[in-house]
C-alpha cells in the first residue's frame, strides 16, 4: 500500500465526515453558547439604554467573542483522536482500509479546518440569536457583525491593522513573526496532547502550558531587566526572529511526534496514555 493516495484519503475523510456529525452538531452547539454568552450580556446591559451605547457595548461583545473564537480554535487539538475513546472505536479507526498518514491527515483536517469552519459557523448563529433578540426586546439592533467578525480574522479590517509609530518596520514585522509563530506552537502542543493523552486532554495539557510559562518567564524577565533599553532595542529584531524560528521548529516537531505516537497507538493502551 502506498504512502498515500488522493483517492483512499478522499474516501477516509468522507467515512470520518459521516462519523463525525452527531460530534459536530454538538460542538456547534457549545460553541454557540460560549459566543452567545457575551451577547446576551450585551442585550442586558443596553436594554433601554441609547443607540450609542448599545453599539458600545456591541462592539465590546464582538471583541470578547474573537477572544473566544481564538481560544476554541486552539484549544481544538485536543480532539485530534476524539473518535478513538473506545475499544471498538480504536478498532474501527485503526482498521480503515487506509495508510497511517491518510487518517492522521484526516484527523488532523477535523482539528484544523473543520474545528474553526464550525466556530465561525457558531458566532454566525449566535449573532442572528442575538439581533431576533432585539428586535423582539426592542433593543437597536446597530448592525449584524459578522462581516467586521470575518474582517478581523482574515486581517483587512482596521482594528487588526499592526501600526506602532515607535516602531520601525523590521520591528512590527518580527514581533509579528513571533506571535504567529507563538500562536502555530501552542496549537501543536495541544494537538500533541491529543494525541498522547487519552483522558483530560484539555485540562492537563493547559497545565503543561501553565508550566511551562512558570519556567522560562522568570528567566525572561530577568534577562530583560539585566539588559539596557539601547542594547535592549538593538537585540529586540534578531532576538524575535530567533525566537519565532524556535516556535516554528517546535511546533513541526510537536506535529511529527504526534503522528509517531498515533502509528504506535494500539487497541489496547496505557490507562492514560496512548501508548
Amino acid at each position: 500500500m502506498s504512502k498515500f493516495n488522493i483517492n483512499r484519503f478522499g474516501k477516509t475523510l468522507l467515512w470520518s465526515a459521516k462519523m463525525t456529525q452527531k460530534e459536530i452538531l454538538t460542538n456547534v452547539a457549545a460553541m454557540f453558547f460560549a459566543f452567545a454568552v457575551p451577547f446576551i450580556i450585551h442585550l442586558l446591559s443596553s436594554y433601554k439604554g441609547s443607540e450609542m451605547h448599545t453599539a458600545s457595548n456591541l462592539t465590546t461583545a464582538m471583541q470578547l467573542n474573537i477572544f473566544i473564537y481564538i481560544i476554541i480554535t486552539v484549544i481544538g487539538g485536543c480532539w485530534l483522536f476524539s473518535n478513538m475513546k473506545t475499544k471498538e472505536q480504536r478498532i474501527t479507526f485503526k482498521m480503515l482500509p487506509a495508510t497511517d498518514l491518510e487518517k492522521f491527515v484526516a484527523r488532523a483536517l477535523y482539528v484544523t479546518v473543520v474545528w474553526w469552519v464550525m466556530a465561525f459557523v457558531a458566532f454566525c448563529l449566535a449573532d442572528v440569536f442575538r439581533m431576533l433578540v432585539s428586535l423582539v426586546a426592542g433593543i437597536p439592533v446597530v448592525k449584524c457583525v459578522i462581516p467586521e467578525f470575518a474582517s478581523i480574522l482574515i486581517g483587512t479590517s482596521e482594528h487588526t491593522s499592526f501600526t506602532v509609530n515607535s516602531m520601525r518596520a523590521d520591528e512590527t514585522y518580527a514581533v509579528l513573526a513571533l506571535a504567529y509563530a507563538w500562536v502555530f506552537w501552542m496549537y501543536s502542543f495541544y494537538i500533541l496532547g491529543g494525541a498522547l493523552l487519552r483522558r483530560r486532554q484539555f485540562v492537563l495539557t493547559t497545565l503543561a502550558h501553565f508550566a511551562i510559562g512558570m519556567v522560562f518567564t522568570p528567566i525572561l524577565v530577568n534577562y530583560v531587566d539585566g539588559v539596557d533599553p539601547d542594547t535592549a532595542r538593538q537585540l529586540a529584531v534578531p532576538l524575535a526572529w530567533t525566537g519565532a524560528a524556535f516556535f516554528t521548529a517546535w511546533g513541526i516537531a510537536d506535529w511529527i511526534l504526534s503522528y509517531k505516537i498515533f502509528r504506535r497507538m494500539q487497541v489496547i493502551n496505557n490507562k492514560w496514555l496512548n501508548l
